[in-house]
């Protein structure tokens, strides 16, 4: 049996270093977490009388994994990221699929290094990493990857194709995609740049993103060296996800908004709609779920708004959420 100073609080059949701070553990050296993590004594607690199932525990890693892509070096397992790993869903295979490759492409110094599978220490990252629990979901991801054609296997003699390959062209292509928006903690806004909405972006637009722990984008806050669009398209692509907000103006809709929208959706960015009451969405945008503000009840919007943008599961907290 383990004892609390040699195993891992969320996986507790894998051993790490834990160090004892008072009462705060810091928790290193955890392969099937994949990160350094960190615990207060009363939340280890909380964390053992829930007994998370796996999945759970998949989940909870996954969360962490994310923090520390976004620059939080020993991220914290607070009662909320708890509950939050608890009812979150789990992650789709194509998402496992794009985390496995983003972990290979870690893996490898350069682009054309061959990279092994199931070697020591190793297979609990790749668990960790793509939220998987059993080798046989593993081997799934790994023929994914294939279909994909963003790994094909290793040509050198003796190699097994069923334990090594090698990232294509494409492979490094889409973990390029993928890097612009995991790394990033920036917000894009698209919205009516008038006066009088002016208060909604100062009083709840902003402070809800800044809330949620990312940083508002806003395209007239900025200088611009390049034409307005490639600046829009560069900055989108660069983006966590968008908040458009839908408010007809004097002359109707805004159709740069759901311009900018539709690129983000293109991205398989995530998209937040917003509209003042009364607004009467277009087509193309009414299936989607809208958060509608009144001017005159600005904070239970921010509260709604910040709420969304922690409940998607591609977001959840973001890197400089305090």
């Amino acid at each position: 049996m383990t004892t609390p100073t040699d195993r891992c609080l969320i996986w507790p059949n894998q051993r790490a270093n834990v160090h004892k701070v008072k009462a705060l553990y810091i928790v290193e050296d955890s392969d099937r977490v994949g990160t350094s993590y960190s615990i207060l004594r009363p939340t280890q607690l909380i964390l053992e009388s829930k007994k998370l199932c796996d999945r759970d525990r998949a989940k909870l890693t996954t969360i962490l994994l994310n923090l520390n892509r976004q620059g939080v070096e020993t991220p914290e397992v607070t009662p909320e990221l708890i509950n939050r790993a608890l009812s979150a869903p789990s992650l789709s295979v194509d998402e496992r699929a794009d985390r496995f490759l983003m972990f290979i492409g870690s893996e490898c110094d350069t682009i054309d290094e061959v990279y092994f599978s199931q070697v020591t220490g190793l297979l609990e990252r790749e668990l960790a990493w793509t939220e998987s629990n059993a080798n046989e979901e593993l081997v799934y991801l790994w023929d994914f990857l294939y279909e994909m054609k963003w790994t094909k296997p290793s040509t050198a003699q003796y190699h097994d194709p069923k334990t090594n390959c090698i990232i294509t062209p494409a492979g490094h292509a889409r973990i390029g995609e993928l890097s612009t928006r995991t790394d990033s903690a920036q917000a894009f806004v698209a919205m009516w740049f008038d006066g009088s909405v002016k208060h909604v972006y100062d009083e709840a637009i902003d402070p809800a993103i800044r809330c949620a722990g990312y940083e508002p984008y806003r395209v007239d806050q900025a200088d611009f060296l390049q034409p307005i669009t490639d600046q829009i398209i560069a900055e989108i692509r660069r983006s966590r996800f968008l908040v458009a907000d839908f408010t007809h103006g004097c002359n109707g809709a805004r159709g740069s908004v759901y311009y900018e929208a539709g690129f983000a959706h293109g991205l398989n960015i995530p998209v937040i709609f917003t509209a003042r009451e009364g607004t009467t969405p277009h087509f193309d945008t009414a299936t989607y779920p809208h958060i509608f503000w009144n001017p005159d009840e600005l904070p239970a919007f921010q509260d709604k708004l910040r709420d969304r943008i922690l409940a998607i599961k591609e977001l959840g907290e973001g890197p400089r959420r305090t």
